[in-house]
């Protein structure tokens, strides 16, 4: 699995994630989430947490179907923090 930071084309930060032989689908965190609500300070921790929240979109998901388009997250959809977003993530199927 590859995950590479999108050009930026307003506030949230846009990630493409490939998976061998299962397609692609991009994640999206919004600004708030990540400066506020997760405190992410730096590109590198944007692109740590996507590749987390990747890894758990895909550990969970049911081969049989497509991936979404897009996976969207923000402080009114999310934990209020990583590794509980992670969490929650790991234990449903979305």
């Amino acid at each position: 699995m590859t995950v590479t930071p999108l050009p930026s084309a307003g506030n949230s930060s846009k990630f493409l994630v490939g998976v061998a032989k299962r397609g692609e689908f991009v994640i999206a965190l919004s600004y708030t989430l990540r400066t506020t609500i997760w405190k992410l300070d730096s590109p590198a921790a944007e692109l740590d947490a996507a590749q987390q929240v990747a890894e758990a979109l895909v550990s969970r998901h049911d081969p049989k179907l497509p991936f979404k388009k897009v996976y969207v997250f923000a402080e009114h959809n999310t934990e209020a923090t990583l590794a509980g977003a992670v969490k929650y993530l790991r234990r449903v199927q979305i």
